[in-house]
């Protein structure tokens, strides 16, 4: 297989018209070396995330070469003619996807214009669009892919920011790096890899300036998280634990049973209970 593709259409239909956001499709491309598009005056925006591999981009009169880690936005109106490397034939994720919407939001979050995003991870939510686009009739599919498009371009937006402040401290970049992967599976590994330090060295830095371990501060951002989904969403348990990426529903209720003192769906009633 070349490529698995998850066709959008449902979810767009669904969407508010004064939206004026298209979701085409969205899905993954598999290494082949003879991978190649060309849309002249292109009717479509492009997200992508590659995996692994590299390949060329050309975008209106920009040229740049990504490669594994990276992101890029190929704005819709322009002309695009990409291609893979032929002896590292990349993998990648994408989202296609058209209307004023996606233009304003570029525009607001600065990105108008910019297409390379070097070294910028957007593959969790990426792969949440997919997730949804292959369930298009669930409850709220159409406004987690809206908040899911909005979330890459503030990542996007944030890629610009980090370049351009000033470095930053070791647990600065720990807790960027938590930010943007809040609802993925966090290891210490990862967390040492952003701020260049070892394991031990990451979690001894981490604790000392915040009192807690990574993980537990990782595990409470989840909970409060669980917390927002369950007042504001009607997202089943079962679905809640999956999008925070915990191992079943049965351990995600467990967990917050001993965070809050009552199970998720009792909190939930309790809520919605309270006044307002």
């Amino acid at each position: 297989m070349k490529e698995k593709i998850f066709q959008m259409k449902a979810i767009s239909d669904r969407l508010p018209p004064r939206l004026d956001l298209r979701l085409h499709m969205c899905g993954t491309t598999y290494p082949h070396r003879s991978y190649v598009i060309n849309r002249p005056q292109s009717g479509v925006s492009c997200i992508e995330y590659i995996v692994s591999g590299k390949g060329e981009v050309q975008v209106g009169d920009k040229q740049f070469s990504p490669r594994a880690g990276d992101t890029y936005f190929l704005e819709q109106d322009a002309d695009q003619h990409y291609f893979c490397d032929r002896k590292d034939p990349w993998e990648k994720i994408w989202v296609n996807l058209s209307g004023s919407f996606v233009k304003a939001l570029a525009k607001e979050y600065g990105v108008e214009g910019i297409s390379y995003f070097p070294a910028l991870d957007t593959s969790d939510l990426l792969l949440k669009l997919q997730y949804y686009a292959a369930r298009p009739e669930s409850d709220h599919a159409p406004e987690k892919c809206t908040a899911l498009i909005n979330d890459l371009f503030f990542r996007m937006s944030r890629a610009i920011s980090v370049t351009e402040a000033p470095t930053q401290t070791p647990v600065q970049a720990m807790l960027s790096y938590i930010e943007q992967h809040e609802t993925d599976v966090i290891r210490i590994e990862q967390l040492a890899s952003v701020c260049n330090k070892s394991p031990s060295q990451a979690e001894r830095l981490f604790r000392a300036e915040l009192g807690i371990p990574p993980y537990r501060y990782v595990l409470n951002r989840k909970m409060e998280l669980a917390c927002q989904l369950l007042t504001e969403t009607g997202m089943s348990v079962k679905d809640i634990s999956s999008y925070l990426s915990f191992e079943d529903e049965f351990y995600f209720s467990g967990l917050f049973r001993r965070k809050m003192g009552i199970s998720p769906t009792q909190y939930r009633k309790k809520m919605q209970n309270e006044p307002n």
